[in-house]
């Protein structure tokens, strides 16, 4: 396949470098995304498909349902775009090789076509669940980056349960369809089944499913789908496991209500043919037991890192205020200092009313467009329901807002107040700081170049990156519990603030839901399943909690008899509770709201407590606290409410704390 997009820009914007293969989808290729020097996969669709209006709708009217799917072992989709002489889909980068590659060593031991199993039937029953199937699933479809994590893309194809699909797509070779697909069968998901059985058939035989190699001929090709029985695959390899060899050819029966009926079906027998449970195969590649692929990985030429973006040189750097860490001194008896008293109400009235303090004065903001922000190089954690993680002895980081002078800046401390740093100084205010779910990144609002927008700080490479631009007045930022997405309260020009969403490099920012009244924070649950909010009652600096659905819908309002809620709230580990605080006007407490019923136990008594979150585990909670002459600190105690110890001691206000390991 010649490639003919190389060196091409396509909509301004994505520079074509290399052509990668032929996909079922069509061509793919690499490009570069000119404005933040990202990688990014292109799929070219056929002129068969861009030049077929109604093929275009069909792809098109699901764009932003497929879009909104996540799993960590699923590519990101970003959607259609269309010039006037092509059409093309947008995905996220896997830098690495495919299953193609490994195809070329196999065959490959059945451990190690587990792992690959295990990734693939993850990706495919969240499809599934969401009443899509893949239909075009191919080895080069699968791809494995520089951590052994595997991911499959190509889901901007999908198509709905119980569809008739016979549209082939592309020149390549219909090798991975299901017998259903080439007779106008309404579809199920045991069509990706039998998809996913031929390609683990050739990972562990070597061979196609006829026993050598495919067949160039389309003809002889829909034969062998539609009416040879495989070759037995102990037969090609004597390694593989009767057992193992009996449950492929059950996936890969002609009719599709004779094979097994689930991806988990399907997993769970072929582990338990190897002997193995389905938890002890490995998430993700390594030498013991995928050598094959780590060999393949270890000779591979990943790409460079990209280049800073342009448009972020201008940006101070960070590097010195990593560098400096200074720890905190034993309080001394001393004459209180004063507080501009414009912070201490900001702190008995709740963590958000002090954003309203601070913020310049309102700018116009144009509609929000899709765009490509600057991104970084951080890559999710590959997991989507995170279990809680332990808190080191005296271990563990906490990021928090430390108002310094006329402005808020970021500070951070480990667990029992070593360390201490102030990580931003400038005449600009930085707040809501909040970690990635890998705890190697900081992500906060400031309003460094006017209105707050959200940046992301990396650690190790002291890199500074912004994440959003001219979206609104971005605050109280949250990540998904992959780490793809973040939600965040926002507020367009004169409009009230919202609900809104963006994938973590800033690409496709959108509204996701309007209140009645204004929205002051946002909370994603570990579990992936709920987004907790805080919303006006009409009260002055009072709120109400609620819950929603991650796509907006199903609003249920938790809090009830509590008076003067404030504006912070934060989920508990295993997704159970939510940490609010409440009380009279300079008398708050903290209390942990029950996320399914509501009731509320108070945690705290008396000290004007606010901004609680939990450690890791949920053994214990850091808030801020005015009990100390009305000096705003960090405190830390136990999730029961025990044992309160003061964490840090400044004349100036700390708060807004989050804790990472």
């Amino acid at each position: 396949m010649p490639p003919t997009l190389v060196g091409q820009t396509l909509v301004n914007q994505y520079h074509i470098e290399s052509f990668v293969a032929l996909t079922p989808i069509g061509d793919l290729y690499r490009a570069t995304d000119i404005r933040s020097n990202k990688s990014f996969a292109i799929t070219h669709l056929p002129n068969t498909i861009s030049d077929n209006v109604e093929a275009l709708k069909e792809i098109d009217v699901e764009v932003n349902k497929l879009r909104g799917i996540s799993n960590p072992y699923l590519v990101p989709y970003f959607g259609l775009h269309q010039t006037p002489t092509a059409a093309f889909l947008l995905e996220e980068w896997v830098d690495g090789p495919s299953l193609r590659d490994v195809l070329n060593n196999a065959p490959i031991n059945v451990n190690e076509s587990l792992v690959y199993a295990k990734a693939i039937c993850s990706a495919l029953e969240t499809l599934h669940k969401q009443n899509y199937l893949h239909l075009n699933l191919s080895p080069e479809l699968i791809h494995v980056n520089k951590r052994g994590e595997i991911s499959i893309s190509g889901i901007g194809t999908a198509r709905r349960i119980g569809e008739k699909v016979t549209r082939k797509l592309s020149k390549y070779q219909r090798l991975y369809f299901s017998p259903e697909q080439f007779i106008a069968q309404p579809l199920s998901p045991a069509a990706d089944i039998y998809a996913l059985a031929v390609i683990l058939y050739e990972l562990t035989t070597g061979a196609w499913i006829n026993g050598k190699s495919a067949p160039k001929s389309s003809e002889a090709i829909r034969k062998t789908h539609l009416d040879i029985t495989p070759s037995t695959p102990i037969s090609l390899n004597k390694e593989i496991p009767d057992h193992f060899s009996r449950m492929l050819l059950w996936a890969l029966r002609k009719k599709p209500t004779d094979r097994l009926k689930t991806t988990t079906e399907l997993l769970s027998s072929l582990a338990l043919a190897a002997h193995i449970s389905v938890d002890a195969v490995p998430l993700r590649t390594d030498p013991k037991t995928a050598p094959v692929t780590s060999a393949i990985l270890n000779e591979w030429q990943f790409l460079p890192p990209p280049k800073q973006n342009i448009l972020t040189q201008d940006l101070p750097s960070l590097e010195d205020r990593l560098a400096a860490v200074t720890t905190i001194q034993p309080k001394k008896n001393r004459a209180r200092i004063g507080i501009v008293p414009i912070f201490i109400f900001a702190m008995m009235a709740g963590l958000i009313s002090l954003f309203w303090f601070v913020r310049p004065a309102p700018i116009p903001i144009a509609t929000p467009i899709q765009f490509t922000a600057f991104a970084s190089d951080y890559t999710p954690p590959p997991t989507i329901t995170p279990l809680p993680r332990p808190t080191l002895e005296y271990g563990g980081r906490i990021a928090f807002t430390c108002t310094r002078g006329d402005f808020n800046q970021l500070c951070m401390v480990n667990r029992d107040g070593t360390n201490y740093s102030q990580l931003t100084d400038m005449a600009a205010s930085n707040y809501y700081p909040v970690f990635t779910p890998d705890g190697t990144s900081l992500l906060f609002s400031s309003n460094r170049n006017g209105a707050f927008d959200l940046y992301l700080l990396l650690f190790g490479q002291k890199e500074l990156f912004q994440i959003t631009q001219n979206v609104g007045n971005v605050i109280s930022p949250d990540y998904s519990p992959d780490g793809r997405r973040i939600v965040f309260a926002n507020r367009v020009s004169d409009g009230p603030t919202s609900i809104w969403m963006v994938n973590a490099d800033g690409l496709n920012p959108h509204l996701v839901y309007t209140g009645p009244n204004t929205i002051v924070g946002a909370s994603w649950s570990p579990d992936g399943e709920k987004i907790a909010y805080a919303m006006s009652v009409g009260i002055p600096l009072e709120y109400e909690i609620f819950t929603m659905d991650t796509n907006g819908k199903n609003h249920v309002r938790l809090s009830e008899g509590l008076q003067g809620i404030g504006g912070s709230i934060d989920w508990s580990p295993d997704s159970k509770y939510l940490l609010i605080y409440a009380g009279p006007f300079e008398d708050k407490d903290i209390f942990r709201l029950d996320a399914s019923t509501g009731d509320a136990t108070q945690l705290t008594d008396g000290g004007n407590n606010a901004g609680a979150v939990y450690s890791p585990d949920g053994q214990y909670i850091v808030f801020n606290s005015l009990r100390n002459d009305d000096q705003a600190d960090l405190y830390i105690m136990r999730a029961d409410g025990e044992n309160q110890v003061q964490l840090t001691n400044n004349p100036e206000p700390d708060w807004g704390p989050q804790w990472v390991q």
